[in-house]
C-alpha cells in the first residue's frame, strides 16, 4: 500500500479515535500534538520532511514536529528505541541488523530510493563498467556500515565477489575524497550530496560505478522512518498523520524539487548551492513511499540479500522478520507474524 491523502481517508476510524490514551502526547499551547523526529540534517533526502514543517502540512494534521539531528547510527537507534525521540529517519541498512538483535522500535514507512553511490577515478582505470573495480581498493567510512552492506551486495549481484575481487579500506568520511586523490584508494562509496558534489569538483575524473538504484535494486527504497514503540502505543494516529504529511511533501518534491531544495538549504547542515540540492533530489525517487505490507516486502528483500554476505543470521526467516519489525500504522493494530 502507498499512502497519499490517506490520513483524511482513514479519518474518523483512526485519526480521530486513537490519539486518546493513558499517556497522551504532549501538546502545544494551541493544542497541536508534539512529535520529536530525528533527522540527518546533512542529507537532502530528508528535505520533504522539513518542507512539511515549513509549509504547515504537519500543522494541518494537528501536529507540531520538533526536529533533532543525529550524527551516527548508534545514537539514532538508541534515541528511538528508548523513546528519547518519537521517530527517526535513516537508511534501511542502518536498521536491519540492530532490529534482528532486538532494538525496540518499528519501521513505519519508506521514503524514497537513490541517495547513495559508488564512484571511482578514471585516472585509476575505473569506468562505468562495473568489472573495472576488480583488483581495486574501495574506500568506506565504516567496515560494517550501510555503505559496505549496500555496495557489497550490489557488487555481488553484478558478478563481483565483494570479499575476493576488491579490497575495502576504512577512512573517516571527510577523508575519503582526499584518499582517492592521493591514490590510496581507487573508488569510494558514500551518500549524497557528498558524492554528487565530489563528482562536480573532480572535473570529470570521478565516474559513477553503482548507485543504490542500480540493477537489481531499481525500484527499491533505501530510506525509512522508524517509530518508537512508546509513541506507537501512545498515539498511533499521530504517527500516521506525520507519515501522511511527509508523503504529501514528497509528492511536492517530485513535482517541484527546487521548492523543496530551498526549504532544505535554510535548515540543512550541508552548505551547497540550491541548484545542486535540487539536482540531487531529482535523482532520487520521492514518488516511492511504501507502508504496511509493501514496506515489509522491501524489508524481506533486503534481509534475504544480507543473509548472502553473512550480515544477517543464516537461519533468519526474512518474511517473518519483516512482518515482526514493520508496523502498519494505517491499521488500528500492529502487524503480526
Amino acid at each position: 500500500m502507498v499512502l497519499g491523502g490517506l490520513a483524511s481517508v482513514v479519518g474518523g476510524t483512526l485519526l480521530a479515535a486513537r490519539h486518546s490514551g493513558a499517556h497522551p502526547l504532549p501538546r502545544t499551547a494551541d493544542g497541536l500534538r508534539i512529535i520529536r523526529l530525528s533527522l540527518p540534517v546533512n542529507a537532502p533526502c530528508v528535505a520533504p520532511m522539513i518542507l512539511a514543517e515549513q509549509t504547515g502540512l504537519y500543522r494541518d494534521r494537528g501536529l507540531k514536529v520538533e526536529f533533532t539531528n543525529w550524527t551516527d547510527t548508534p545514537s539514532l537507534l538508541e534515541a528511538v528505541a528508548t523513546g528519547k525521540v518519537d521517530a527517526g529517519a535513516g537508511m534501511i541498512m542502518q536498521f536491519m541488523r540492530p532490529l534482528e538483535q532486538g532494538f525496540d522500535l518499528k519501521l513505519v514507512a519508506g521514503t524514497h530510493g537513490g541517495c547513495m553511490r559508488m564512484v571511482g577515478s578514471r585516472r585509476a582505470g575505473i569506468t562505468k563498467d562495473i568489472s573495472s573495480v576488480r583488483g581495486k581498493t574501495i574506500g568506506i567510512a565504516d567496515a560494517t556500515g550501510f555503505a559496505y552492506n549496500t555496495f557489497a551486495l550490489l557488487l555481488k549481484s553484478n558478478g563481483i565477489d565483494p570479499l575476493q575481487d576488491v579490497v575495502w579500506q576504512v577512512y573517516p568520511a571527510p577523508l575519503l575524497e582526499a584518499a582517492l586523490m592521493r591514490g590510496d584508494i581507487q573508488a569510494y562509496a558514500d551518500s549524497d550530496p557528498l558524492m554528487y558534489l565530489a563528482q562536480r569538483r573532480s572535473g570529470g575524473d570521478l565516474v559513477e560505478i553503482l548507485s543504490n538504484l542500480a540493477v537489481p535494486w531499481q525500484g527499491r527504497v533505501c530510506c525509512v522512518v522508524a517509530a518508537s514503540n512508546t509513541v506507537l502505543r501512545r498515539d498511533r494516529s499521530a504517527v500516521l498523520a506525520m507519515i501522511d504529511a511527509m508523503i504529501e511533501a514528497a509528492e511536492i518534491c517530485v513535482a517541484d524539487p527546487m521548492e523543496v531544495a530551498k526549504a532544505f538549504v535554510q535548515y540543512g547542515a550541508i552548505k551547497a548551492p540550491v541548484e545542486d540540492i535540487a539536482a540531487v533530489l531529482r535523482m532520487q525517487t520521492h514518488h516511492m513511499h511504501p507502508v504496511g505490507h509493501d514496506l515489509a516486502a522491501e524489508v524481506a528483500f533486503y534481509a534475504a540479500q544480507l543473509k548472502t554476505i553473512g550480515v544477517m543470521s543464516a537461519d533468519l526467516d526474512p518474511q517473518a522478520f519483516a512482518q515482526n519489525i514493520v508496523d502498519d500504522v494505517t491499521k488500528g493494530e500492529p502487524m503480526h507474524v
